[in-house]
């Protein structure tokens, strides 16, 4: 392995390959990753989804969502709050699992809140997600940097009634 440090290359060889391990923290990656590999984070409260990270390239970022404990404060409320991206372009990709925020959404489900669009858990799942101790949800999100333009293929898979599942009692 060759490492430039300044003006400077040093060769440091390594008696095993450096991503033969568990629980590599650093910024080199394998070629690929297996989201069952992912070792979510937990706190006291709840964390912002900078905490999912697991890959940034320019003009993105990545966030694997994996079965974890939920928030352990006796007044915790697990479930992500309201919020708009500011920022970026937000997808989300369900793999599998029961999803605490969305009522509505299937496996192998794609969601898209564009910048600036208010998201956030539908009306009654903050109330049904108090005292919940975990979660087994999988999923992945890639948040854009630049705005996204949704292709016709895209629009033809549409779901209408998603938006509908906003509503009480839906």
């Amino acid at each position: 392995m060759l490492v430039k440090l300044r003006d400077r290359v040093q060769e440091t060889v390594l008696a095993h390959h450096p991503f033969d391990l568990v629980g590599w923290d650093g910024f080199c990656y394998p070629w690929a990753f297996s989201i069952h590999d992912f070792m979510p984070v937990v706190g006291k409260v709840h964390l912002p989804p900078p905490v999912h990270l697991t890959f940034t390239a320019p003009g993105l970022v990545v966030c694997s969502f994996v079965p974890r404990l939920f928030d352990f404060h006796p007044e915790a409320v697990p479930i992500p709050y309201a919020h708009s991206n500011v920022d970026s372009d937000e997808i989300l990709y369900y793999v599998e699992g029961n999803f605490m925020s969305r009522r509505g959404i299937e496996t192998e489900s794609l969601t898209l809140h564009p910048m600036g669009y208010p998201h956030g858990p539908q009306p009654g799942l903050i109330e049904k997600s108090l005292g919940a101790k975990e979660t087994g949800e999988l999923a992945v999100m890639v948040d854009t940097f630049a705005p996204l333009r949704v292709g016709r293929d895209a629009l033809a898979a549409d779901d209408p009634a998603y938006p509908l599942s906003w509503l009480e009692g839906a």
